[in-house]
């Protein structure tokens, strides 16, 4: 009672003094205790788990609040590195350069912005420079140097044009211009090097072509024919189209076209085709003449008829006066007269009826097509939550329709060969498909969302954490705590016999704690939390205790 009394006596605290009175003073006195009642092991274990503790925490907490970086620029040069830098920090936005300094990185909120600010100023001029090498006169340069600064200039612009293709992600451009001299063998032609970097594995088509072009029309003199493209990875000729090439697009064409026009009779995915063309790779030319002997015509005739009649002839003595004029003289020989004359001639040309064709076949004319169709079976009954889809064989009409389809969709010619085949199949979909395992599902949504996988592996880690390094430690120390306080109040309880009957001595009891004893260990340690807080009221208390015994 003398302790209650002395205990509801104490002074109260000064005012402005924290207290640790209540609830959490009552707690942290009891971690203080129970800290100091743990073994040097014991404290290991908790100091360890709670650094653990931190870090993992600390760390998800740093993830979480870390900004989510997004490529602004790759593969840049090291002067537009600096300058894309320098726009960045006048515009105020947060920037990281890649490790290996040719790439900026920009928060996924500032993309845009940042996009605008280096668009503003510019953007990025990596390689070489375009027609921005005449900006500054060159006061000294030589006609050879003008020369080579437009060939650079040229080079330099038919680059930027060529990247920004969308299949294209940089491209490298050599030209040779044309050299004119007074002598033929002295001349010489346009050429040009175009070295491409693609996005993906081919570019699309025509578009080998139109880069061609394009970078024939820029430069005087230069051919399609003599612009040469490479590709960087080496892994598709840019070349003009091969035999095989044409072979294989005219046959892909084929398919879709059978594809398309089968699915809307079969569903969507029930159709299946494959076509086969055979090309003659010979060429022939052929000339052929035809006569008809029973169809003639008249070309060309020509009719020529002549007559005279009597006429006097000359008479009298030759000389002068028989032929002056106004004379008339005796003949000496009697008068003569001429018989008449006539004279006709007719001249015809015939020609027969003649044909002439002559025919050139050029190589890849195609010799023989085959096509193979696989259509599914019917289905009659969809699927459902619980029940599979049913399906059903189509019938020999049903596939004659299809093939009369097929046919006219590619040109079939029975005349050289064609075969067109149509056949009805069981797709492996047709059969139900068993549920996916649970393993086989979380795969699934880890790929669809690898930011989720990234947090869960965080949580993850900090269930580890606790479950393996926290918990135990909390445990050990509680099973310390719980063996060591029945002793204490078993050596409490021996000390006051002690007290009361020096000469008696009573064994400590095994007995398992039970709450009562519990309660008695609880007031111990509040009592001894009050005496290491107020030790001149402890010391009065332990003074007046001494005085009552």
């Amino acid at each position: 009672m003398a302790i209650g009394t002395q205990l509801e006596k104490s002074p109260p605290a000064a005012p402005g003094r924290v207290q640790l009175g209540g609830k959490w003073s009552g707690l942290w006195g009891m971690v203080r205790v129970r800290w100091a009642q743990m073994a040097p092991a014991q404290r290991g274990w908790v100091v360890v788990s709670a650094l653990l503790l931190i870090a993992l925490v600390g760390g998800l907490t740093w993830y979480a609040l870390s900004p989510d970086w997004r490529t602004l620029y790759v593969n840049l040069e090291p002067d537009d590195a600096r300058q894309i830098g320098q726009i960045l920090a006048q515009a105020q936005i947060s920037f990281e350069p890649t490790a290996d300094g040719a790439g900026i990185l920009v928060p996924a909120a500032q993309l845009d912005k940042a996009r605008l600010a280096t668009a503003a100023k510019g953007g990025v001029k990596s390689g070489r420079l375009g027609f921005e090498i005449f900006d500054k006169p060159n006061w000294v340069g030589s006609e050879f140097d003008e020369q080579v600064n437009y060939q650079r200039a040229l080079e330099g612009e038919l680059e930027r044009t060529v990247s920004t293709l969308s299949d294209v992600a940089s491209a490298r451009v050599h030209l040779v211009l044309p050299h004119d001299s007074l002598f033929r063998d002295a001349e010489r032609p346009a050429k040009a090097s175009v070295v491409l970097k693609l996005r993906h594995r081919s570019l699309a088509e025509g578009e080998p072509e139109a880069i061609r072009n394009l970078v024939a029309s820029a430069v005087d003199g230069l051919t399609p024919d003599h612009v040469v493209l490479v590709d960087a990875a080496g892994n598709l000729p840019l070349g003009p189209k091969t035999a095989d090439a044409m072979q294989l697009s005219a046959e892909q064409a084929l398919e879709d076209k059978l594809v398309a026009t089968l699915e809307p009779v079969t569903g969507v995915g029930n159709v299946r085709a494959s076509v086969t063309l055979g090309y003659d790779a010979t060429a022939t030319e052929e000339t052929q003449e035809n006569y008809d002997p029973d169809k003639t015509a008249t070309l060309s005739m020509q009719r020529t008829e002549q007559s005279s009649g009597a006429q006097p002839v000359a008479a009298g003595v030759p000389g002068t006066a028989s032929n002056a004029p106004n004379t008339q003289a005796l003949p000496v020989y009697p008068h003569e007269t001429a018989s008449p004359q006539t004279a006709k001639s007719e001249s015809s040309t015939y020609g027969v009826s003649k044909t002439v064709r002559h025919m050139v076949e050029n190589p890849g004319r195609v010799r023989r097509m085959t096509a193979a169709i696989v259509v599914n079976d019917r289905e009659i009954q969809p699927a459902t939550k619980n029940h599979a889809a049913a399906w059903q064989p189509r019938s020999a009409d049903e596939l004659r329709n299809l093939t009369a389809l097929a046919q006219a969709a590619v040109g079939f010619d029975a005349s050289r060969g064609d075969l067109v085949t149509v056949q009805d199949l069981a797709f492996d979909d047709n059969r139900p498909q068993p549920p996916a395992a649970v393993p086989e599902q979380v795969l699934q949504a880890a790929e669809n969302s690898p930011e989720l996988v990234k947090y869960a592996a965080l949580l993850m880690g900090l269930l580890l954490v606790v479950a393996f390094a926290v918990r135990p430690a909390i445990r050990h120390a509680g099973a310390a705590l719980a063996a060591r306080g029945p002793a204490r109040m078993a050596g409490k309880e021996l000390a006051g016999a002690e007290m009361a009957s020096p000469g008696t001595l009573s064994p400590p009891e095994s007995a398992p704690p039970d709450p009562e004893r519990l309660r008695n260990q609880e007031i111990f340690e509040q009592v001894t939390t009050h005496l290491k807080r107020e030790p001149t009221q402890s010391s009065r208390l332990l003074q007046s205790w001494i005085h009552s015994d």
